[in-house]
């Protein structure tokens, strides 16, 4: 009897280190994987325009802005509040954009690791291949993006002679 118990313990121990290899195995195929999407991503920009068409914004796929571009008549078919506003529009839809294109690059990455049980889950202590996944993955929305400080005050008329006297020109940055 003690054959049998010792027979069935080794059937058990060859299971679970079948089990394990395997595990390896795709945990290596996906350290190799997310290295090249990681590399494919660091060249990776999204781009998007203002809705009024002024002003273009090009970021990374972490959502932060890269290039910021105005269309020559923007002052003059704008005001600066106005401008801004596309701006920020603008620099939100690419950051989406760019999340979006993160999370389409990781997508086969997370569809296998989905279809196998988490390296945690079997071996004790072992790092968790979908913690590292979410990691990974940028949070285009900027943490106290609700926050805004309070803008200076200026007067209609001091803005007019602001930019009446080009004081935009003068080094003038009240």
């Amino acid at each position: 009897m003690a054959d049998a118990e010792q027979e069935a313990a080794r059937a058990r121990n060859e299971a679970l280190r079948l089990q394990v290899d395997s595990l390896l195995e795709t945990f290596e195929q996906q350290r190799r994987e997310l290295a090249e999407v990681q590399r494919q991503l660091a060249e990776t920009t999204a781009e998007a325009w203002s809705s009024d068409g002024l002003v273009r914004v090009v970021a990374n796929v972490a959502g932060v802005v890269l290039e910021v571009h105005l269309i020559p008549e923007a002052f003059k078919r704008s005001t600066p509040d106005k401008l801004g506003k596309s701006m920020a529009e603008a620099a939100q839809a690419a950051a989406r954009q760019a999340a979006e294109l993160s999370q389409r690059a990781f997508a086969p990455i997370q569809d296998v690791a989905g279809d196998v049980p988490d390296l945690s889950d079997i071996v004790p202590g072992a790092p968790s291949l979908k913690d590292l996944m979410s990691t990974l993955l940028p949070d285009p929305a900027a943490p106290g993006a609700d926050e805004r400080p309070e803008p200076p005050a200026f007067d209609d008329e001091d803005e007019d002679d602001y930019y009446r006297n080009r004081g935009y020109l003068q080094g003038d940055n009240r």
